[in-house]
């Protein structure tokens, strides 16, 4: 980290106060959000041409000048160590550093990362008041240049994001203040400025009175966050412009709505003219010429028959363009993309051009790995792209508004926006005695940033709902800034979790709603349709159950979906002394007693990188807009329900193929499905004869393929599928083992089984096969023992899995053997028998102390094969839940390659396999792993008929299930994925490969869960509750 100045103030703050006159306690008056900024307008360029403006590339205009780049920067621990005189033209800033702009100064060396959730990273709270003695502030200087052509023009500099507040000289004279750290703050410098070169200085404070309502959960961060750049206009000139592109009572014709505010140089508006035009295509449709009225507005209205509606499956977009004009000569051009759509809620539901709507949301803060905040625009449309390519339709901006051109990517390529005011006082408490939302000396701060936001993002038909906040209370201030919205903007609905069912949100938007309870909202409640705010915690290994909550949603009408939590894991990147890569969270920068909420941050669907975590391709599986059921499979019948609001099906291409053991035996052409949208249908398939061959299970694969590019939707991609089991499974048993001599040999510690070219050993004092030779290749590295534990997920951290289970983490050294059997059957198959007893009360009260036991068996054949059936009885009712019921061994780590016939190919759980279809897969161990942040339970499969090992010269290891068996393959033990009774700050490189490969062979494994990760446990029928289980598998030597 680099260093902190910490030097006297040069200045007394009473000279500075007489001087500029200005009292500098702004930052600690909640009542002062802003001293000399503009008002909030709508986001816009200006342009010398209509046709530069068309183009949009603010660049191009003569009008636009980009100050981003290399600024001085210099670091003090608080604001009153800040020398006052730093923003004179003539201050000696030789010294200095510099620093990239926009950046967050953490990311770029200087003080360091918080993360908190809830905590306020500053102390104990005292609103408005900051009491901690570190408070970094940053002061900035760049020098810029007045283009030429500029002189006796308007200019305005723009920062569209400062965190957290900042004053602003320029030339050495105090131009103003702003807070709100994510809309722009805007200033007038025209007096403040001379012909070429000037001098700006800044001094952002990490920390101020508005970092109260600022407590997202996210990095704390601090700086100069997005674009700096100046702006020229005429003196005449368009301040602000709202359009409301409606349709009329039958969702046919849209209705145009426009109002633009001038803004004169003095008090003659003669002359003044505004041309309107909207175009399709690059096509006119209509062009208007007005002359402003005598408060400098001009109002136009519009209708456009049979006009193309804007929605996220179908972003049809019309370009609107504005001119000004002075006695006939074009004094500035402005363009921007407009929709027509029409939101509303009725019969209540929430309904966008007459239609219902299903909302398939993520959550998305403002993140990049190495930039923190600062997010480039490759980055964004990233994930923009990501999401539509796995059916997410709608983005809530958790918790404050994006940057504009996150917008202009929603509107082009159709995602539905959720914006939200960047508002949340979580650390002060909900009560209303508390909550910032009743205090008066916040009303002002709450309508300011409600007002910044809307008046920015008016005119993007993107945006369908807007959100007051994120649990900030509810009062007398949310309820204002509900009423001033609704007074504004009667366009779109607004909604707000922390007001729960009163007046002042108009969907109930809970969080982490059980399935219950949003079936009782249903049932009960007619008004209001509920759509979750936040839902399906995504931490670490995650997202189970997703399934369940849509079949929910898709049985009642009043339950229209809800946005994840959330999009991308919040990791910073760091590197270890030996250079290698990992992301780092909360409690991994700074000091010891550094506030931290530990990896509470890595809450995504993909990683920081954006690579899609498993759970993603769940998402994309559970949100498709296709869904298919079996109505008679023999008969090539299936259901076909669009839940597309306004796509026909007609748009996709159809296909399906037929596989026997995962091989396909038939594919069919492509096909044509003609289904309105929120309708279905049972459609026949021409499913051919097939010989039915013995032992193999024939599947279904349906698919919906994208027909033709569609924005960053590729054709060929497919949009939704669905897997069937055909009912056509012919049994015969597999021919008998021929008979063959197996040598029984024994001593007081072993019993050995000695065939052609393999050896199999148990431990006379465990019962447990320790040893398997083959061509005395010694295959185990450890006993094949009965196993119940994982490593604790996230999920399991949260419910305290690992504490109320832990009865079971060392289950396995706690068998006692009650005997061991072996007897010679015919054929030369040699039985072996064992009875065990678990001593799972050693450490724990005594009501564990009834004997639990398991009963295995093991068939020896004459080839090396042996046949397990394994009776876990688990009867004691006052046990807790079991993680895992199976076995587990360690081969060596030259057995690289798993080939499987099962579910995949990506990772997956009881309670999150939709997504996995029954296949035949080939994956490398090294594959097998997947690095979340934190160290956990990873890289399962489910349901799986056959596994078969490779790599170890000649020799394959086969599990075949009776019949069907889960299993994961990892270079690690369990015990280094596990950190114990607490967490700690692991990460992936604190692993360290094994030389060998840890091999869980399992009748079940509970499931991930995802409803919350702070108590939530995965649902009932996801569990392993005591009882008794057999579990039969074969283990098969080919070498």
């Amino acid at each position: 980290m680099k260093r902190i100045a910490n030097l006297p103030v040069l200045f007394l703050i009473s000279m500075f106060i007489k001087i500029y006159s200005q009292s500098f306690t702004e930052w600690k008056d909640p009542k002062i959000c802003s001293v000399n900024k503009q008002s909030p307008h709508s986001w816009f360029i200006p342009y010398e041409t209509i046709e530069k403006a068309r183009i949009g590339n603010p660049t191009n205009s003569k009008f636009y000048k980009l100050l981003n780049g290399k600024w001085k920067f210099k670091l003090y621990s608080h604001p009153d160590s800040v020398p006052m005189d730093f923003y004179r033209i003539d201050y000696n800033d030789r010294n200095w550093d510099y620093i990239n702009v926009p950046a967050n100064w953490q990311m770029e060396g200087y003080d360091y990362p918080i993360y908190v959730n809830i905590k306020y990273p500053f102390g104990e709270p005292d609103p408005p008041f900051i009491h901690s003695r570190y408070n970094p502030t940053g002061l900035y200087r760049h020098e810029f240049e007045i283009p030429e052509g500029w002189n006796g023009r308007k200019v305005f500099i723009v920062f569209g994001a400062v965190k957290t507040a900042f004053y602003l000289w320029i030339n050495g004279k105090f131009v103003g203040y702003s807070e709100d750290s994510k809309t722009p703050a805007e200033f007038n410098i025209s007096s403040f400025i001379n012909p070429g070169r000037n001098k700006l200085a800044m001094m952002v404070l990490r920390w101020c009175d508005a970092s109260y309502l600022e407590d997202q959960d996210f990095w704390r961060l601090s700086g100069i966050e997005r674009d700096v750049f100046l702006l020229s206009t005429p003196l005449d000139r368009i301040k602000d412009f709202r359009v409301a592109s409606t349709l009329d009572e039958d969702y046919t014709d849209g209705i145009f709505d426009l109002s633009i505010q001038l803004e004169t140089g003095g008090d003659n508006q003669e002359g003044l003219s505004v041309v309107t035009r909207v175009l399709s295509e690059g096509l006119k449709l209509f062009e208007e010429k007005s002359v402003p009225g005598g408060n400098l507005t001009v109002n136009v209205h519009h209708t456009i028959k049979n006009v193309k509606k804007w929605s996220a499956e179908t972003p049809n977009l019309y370009g609107l363009e504005i001119e000004l004009y002075k006695n006939g000569k074009l004094i500035q051009a402005v363009a921007q993309k407009i929709g027509f759509r029409t939101v509303e809620i009725k019969n209540g539901q929430l309904m966008v051009n007459g239609r219902p709507l299903y909302i398939r949301g993520v959550n998305l803060h403002e993140h990049h790995p190495t930039t923190g905040h600062v997010v480039d625009k490759e980055t964004r449309k990233k994930d923009i792209e990501l999401m539509k390519l796995h059916n997410i339709n709608t983005v809530r901006t958790s918790h404050y508004p994006q940057d504009p051109y996150f917008y202009d990517l929603c509107d082009k390529y159709g995602i539905y926006v959720i914006d939200e005011a960047n508002i949340e006082s979580h650390g002060i408490g909900y009560s209303p005695d508390k909550t910032l939302a009743n205090k008066p000396e916040w009303l002002n701060a709450h309508i300011y940033r409600t007002k910044n936001m809307v008046h920015r993002d008016k005119n993007h038909p993107c945006v369908i709902i807007w959100s007051l906040g994120n649990e900030a209370g509810n009062g007398y201030n949310t309820h204002q800034t509900y009423l001033w919205i609704k007074s504004y903007d009667k366009t779109r609905p607004v909604q707000y979790e922390r007001a729960g069912l009163e007046f002042n949100t108009d969907i109930y938007c809970p969080m982490y709603a059980s399935i219950e309870r949003l079936e009782y909202y249903a049932i009960h409640y007619k008004d209001r349709p509920l759509i979750m705010c936040e839902y399906a915690h995504a931490m670490g290994n995650s997202v189970g159950n997703l399934q369940d909550y849509w079949n929910a949603i898709y049985k009642y009408d009043r339950l229209q979906g809800g946005c994840i939590w959330d999009w991308v894991d919040q990791g910073l990147l760091k590197v270890t002394e030996d250079g290698r890569e990992y992301y780092a969270y909360g409690g991994d920068f700074g000091p010891p007693d550094v506030p931290s909420d530990g990896n509470f941050c890595i809450n995504g669907l993909v990683m920081p990188n954006r690579t899609p975590h498993p759970s993603l391709y769940e998402v994309k599986k559970v949100y498709q807009p296709v869904y298919f059921e079996e109505a008679n499979l023999l008969q090539g019948r299936i259901v076909v329900k669009n839940y597309n609001s306004f796509t026909n099906l007609s748009k996709y291409d159809f296909q399906f193929k037929i596989e026997g053991n995962g091989k396909t035996i038939y594919k069919s052409s492509k096909f044509k499905i003609a289904l309105e949208p929120l309708k279905s249908k049972t459609i026949w398939l021409k499913i051919p004869n097939i010989r039915i061959k013995p032992n193999c299970e024939y599947f279904l694969k349906i698919e919906a393929i994208q027909s033709n590019k569609n924005g960053l939707i590729p054709a060929g991609h497919i949009v939704a599928e669905e897997q069937f089991n055909l009912p056509m499974y012919k049994i015969e048993p597999e021919q008998k083992v021929v008979s063959g001599k197996i040598n029984v040999t024994q001593n007081r510690s072993s019993l050995t089984l000695i065939g052609n070219k393999f050896a199999i050993s148990f431990d006379k004092n465990s019962g447990l096969i320790n040893s398997l030779k083959v061509n005395n290749n010694e295959l185990l590295l450890m006993p094949l023992e009965p196993y119940f534990w994982r490593a604790p997920t996230d999920n399991d951290f949260g419910n305290g899995m690992q504490l109320r289970c832990k009865v079971w983490k060392d289950a396995h050294k706690k068998l006692i053997l009650k005997n061991i059997e072996w007897e010679k059957l015919d054929d030369g198959i040699v039985k072996v028998t064992t009875d065990h007893y678990i001593n799972i009360g050693n450490d724990y009260p005594i009501r564990y102390f009834r004997p639990t036991s398991i009963s295995i068996s093991y068939h020896i054949y004459n080839d090396g094969s042996i046949k397990i059936n394994s009776k876990f009885r688990l009867y004691d009712k006052d046990l807790p839940e079991i993680p895992r019921i199976g076995f587990r061994t360690r081969l060596p780590r030259k057995f690289s390659k798993l080939t499987y016939f099962g579910r995949g190919p990506h990772e997956n759980y009881c309670d999150r396999k939709t997504s996995a279809f029954i296949g035949l897969y080939t994956l490398m161990v090294s594959e097998l792993y997947y690095p979340y942040v934190r160290p956990q339970e990873n890289g399962y499969r489910t349901d799986i008929r056959w596994a078969e090992l490779s790599g170890f010269d000649k020799i394959k290891i086969l599990i075949k299930g009776d019949p069907l068996f889960s299993t994961s393959v990892l270079p690690f033990a369990t015990e280094d994925l596990d950190e114990g009774d607490k967490k700690k700050n692991r990460h992936t490189v604190d692993l360290v490969e094994k030389d060998f490969i840890e091999w869980h062979i399992d009748l079940k494994q509970m499931g991930v869960g995802g409803d919350n990760s702070w108590g939530a446990r995965p649902h009932d029928e996801y569990m392993i509750y005591p009882g008794c289980y057999e579990f039969s598998f074969l283990i098969k030597i080919l070498f």
